[in-house]
């Protein structure tokens, strides 16, 4: 054989060599996407599982705490209701401060100024809490029922929570359901 067909000889192995290489190294790397997909599958339907129970004792708890309110909404002027102690129960011209929840979940404090004004404070429920929030000269029985009301609204806030990282999840799983589905035929 003379060098030139030795040399082609030589150069056609290597590239078959380095295709093989090459063919090797992808199939591992899908193999190892398929894994990882599958893992983060596993996690997901794992923590929608987690979800679902959160989301079920939460709700129960809210159910619950509702017992302990009132809820209040004047169609004709308000687009949003609120939940109420008893005790804020009507009428709020014997008052110059009280908690409220609105159904959304969210704590307003309320003040009431001498010109019948009102000013809403709301709490951050993912925050420190309300203690700075309150107004000077707040008795025991008030800081009882906003406590009262921070509990409620922070119940609401978690079965929130829960539903919409439920959601986001669902998503999750869709997504590598569809991807692996992809894949299978690759």
């Amino acid at each position: 054989m003379d060098r030139k067909c030795v040399f082609l000889l030589v150069a056609m192995l290597m590239l078959a060599a380095c295709q093989e290489r090459k063919s090797t190294r992808t199939e591992e790397r899908r193999e190892e996407i398929r894994r990882n997909d599958s893992t983060e599958l596993a996690q997901a339907e794992a923590e929608l599982t987690r979800l679902d129970s959160v989301i079920t004792f939460a709700t129960l708890e809210v159910e619950d705490m509702k017992r302990g309110f009132v809820f209040e909404k004047v169609e004709k002027y308000q687009m949003m209701g609120y939940w109420v102690l008893p005790a804020y129960r009507g009428s709020k011209e014997r008052f110059s401060f009280f908690p409220e929840v609105e159904e959304s979940g969210k704590l307003l404090l309320v003040n009431i100024d001498g010109k019948r004004r009102y000013a809403f404070t709301e709490v951050d429920l993912e925050g420190e809490g309300y203690e700075g929030l309150l107004p000077k000269g707040v008795s025991a029985q008030q800081r009882k029922d906003v406590d009262e009301c921070y509990r409620f609204a922070k119940a609401m806030h978690d079965l929130d929570a829960a539903r919409k990282g439920r959601e986001k999840v669902l998503m999750k799983i869709r997504f590598y359901q569809e991807k692996m589905k992809r894949n299978e035929g690759l």
